[in-house]
Parts: structure tokens; C-alpha cells; sequence
């Protein structure tokens, strides 16, 4: 493994502990899905945190018993088939480029429907109430991405997207955010329930951008659009300088004008070479 990619997966695991908004000065025990060659379970040890890493592969277990065994446990769990741990036992999840697998038919009698079931389903149990799960993924077409959201719907999950450098085709990121919740105990809108409002141009410096529940079905949508509205202008947007998980409309992820860096950079060169 290279280094760079070492990097990018480090980052990118340090992003997802931050979308679980764990509590502070609390060490909390962690579910790392498709952990690899426990990368993102070593970010996890940096942060403070206990975990248990889980993955297909046996060769890319014994790397990551090489690289960090001491510092938690591992095992071989095909995650199609359910995670096999105890109700309860995790404080939260996370998963670095993992999930969107489960989408792929690796053979003949496989239904990526039923695997992702199963897994969101076991992935429910285990959390604890008010756990909740950052998983990024890099979803093919919007095909793969409903079926993950379909089947984190049917499981009993509330929660959204989150989207990190949305102009960007090489740093764009895909976070799915879930929430474990009671929904007869817990009348909450937001993703999260510490969620602070920020503006317009936050937004545009954070260059993130995140979805609205994307499990709530609204009759009206004239209100709907209301909502977006108010998401659009209200609701917290951040990425590593801000630790407040994002939340806005679903438009916004659509069409929002919000770029990196080198897009900006890339398109002051362009206006230079005209004049």
C-alpha cells in the first residue's frame, strides 16, 4: 500500500468518527466494517477508541493483525450474511469504502437485495440505542445508491447523506449517516440531535454539503420545498473545521455550486488566459 492511499484512508476515517459525534473524553467501543488492513481501526486507536474490525478477507487480516493487533480484535465476517455480534455491543460504526460491495453480484446465487438487508438489519442489532453509523462509500450509479438507502430504510434506520466536496470528480466523498432511534421516543428531525445552524457562506468556505433524511416521505410538497428551503439556509454544513455533522436539503447535494480549492483555483487560470 502506498502511502498516499494510506493517507486518503486515514482521513477519510477520521471524517466518519467525526459524522458519529461521539461523546467527548469517552472512550467508546467501535465497528469497523470491512476494516481491510485495519487502517481506519488504527485512526480509531488515535482517537481514543476501543473497536472490533471485521472483513471478508483473510490475507488482509493477517496485515492488519501485523500492522495493529494489540490495539483491538479482528475477525473474518462476510458482512452479506449479517454481522454475528451480540445486541447492543457497539457504540457506533464506521465503514471505509466497503458497503457499495454489497451491491455487486460476486456469484450466481448471491441477491445483493437480501445481503443488504441482512446487513443493515444486524448492523441495528448491534448498536446501541442512539448508536449511530458513518459509512462512506463510492456507489457506481444512483441505482446501487437507492438500494443501500432502501434497505437501511427497512431496517429501521433514520438518517441522511452527507456529500464532501460535491463539484469535485476526485475528492467528492460519500458519507451514509444512520441513526439507531425509537421513533415513539424520539420526535427529532435532524440527523443528529446536536445540530447548530450556520449560513450560505459557511457552507461555501466548508465546500460539504449533506442530504436531509432521505427516509422521510413528504405528502405535501409544497412543504417539502419549504423545508429544503430552510435547510438550504439554516442547518449546519461543515467538514473537518467544523465537528457539527452536516444537514441540509436534499437539493442542495444536487445542485449546489459549492467547489473545491482546485476547481476555484482552476477556474481563475481560465479567466486569465481570456483577458
Amino acid at each position: 500500500e502506498s502511502g498516499r492511499l494510506i493517507q486518503i484512508q486515514r482521513s477519510m476515517a477520521k471524517r466518519a468518527i467525526e459524522l458519529l459525534h461521539l461523546p467527548k473524553g469517552k472512550s467508546c467501543m467501535l465497528l469497523d466494517i470491512g476494516c481491510g488492513s485495519a487502517i481506519s481501526s488504527e485512526q480509531i486507536s488515535r482517537e481514543g477508541h476501543m473497536w472490533f474490525g471485521c472483513d471478508i478477507s483473510r490475507a488482509m487480516l493477517d496485515l492488519a493483525k501485523k500492522r495493529c493487533s494489540s490495539m483491538g480484535d479482528l475477525a473474518q465476517v462476510d458482512m452479506g450474511v449479517g454481522i454475528p455480534c451480540r445486541s447492543g455491543l457497539f457504540d457506533g460504526a464506521i465503514s471505509i469504502s466497503a458497503v457499495q460491495w454489497l451491491c455487486v453480484k460476486q456469484t450466481p446465487t448471491q441477491n445483493p437485495t437480501r445481503r443488504l438487508n441482512k446487513f443493515f438489519k444486524s448492523l441495528r442489532r448491534c448498536l446501541v440505542f442512539d448508536g449511530r453509523a458513518a459509512l462512506q462509500l463510492y456507489p457506481e450509479n444512483p441505482d446501487q445508491m437507492n438500494a443501500i438507502l432502501a434497505a437501511a430504510k427497512k431496517a429501521g434506520f433514520d438518517g441522511g447523506i452527507v456529500v464532501d466536496y460535491p463539484r469535485s470528480m476526485k475528492a467528492k466523498k460519500f458519507y451514509l449517516c444512520l441513526w439507531k432511534r425509537d421513533g415513539k421516543r424520539a420526535k427529532r428531525d435532524h440527523i443528529w440531535s446536536s445540530i447548530h445552524g450556520t449560513t450560505k457562506k459557511n457552507a461555501r468556505e466548508n465546500n460539504t454539503v449533506g442530504t436531509r433524511s432521505v427516509f422521510k416521505n413528504n405528502a405535501n410538497k409544497k412543504s417539502a420545498n419549504k423545508k429544503i428551503e430552510l435547510d438550504n439556509s439554516s442547518n449546519t454544513v461543515s467538514n473537518k473545521r467544523n465537528k457539527n455533522p452536516p444537514y441540509v436539503g436534499l437539493a442542495a447535494a444536487v445542485t449546489s455550486t459549492v467547489s473545491s480549492p482546485h476547481m476555484r483555483a482552476n477556474r481563475k487560470n481560465r479567466k486569465r488566459r481570456k483577458r
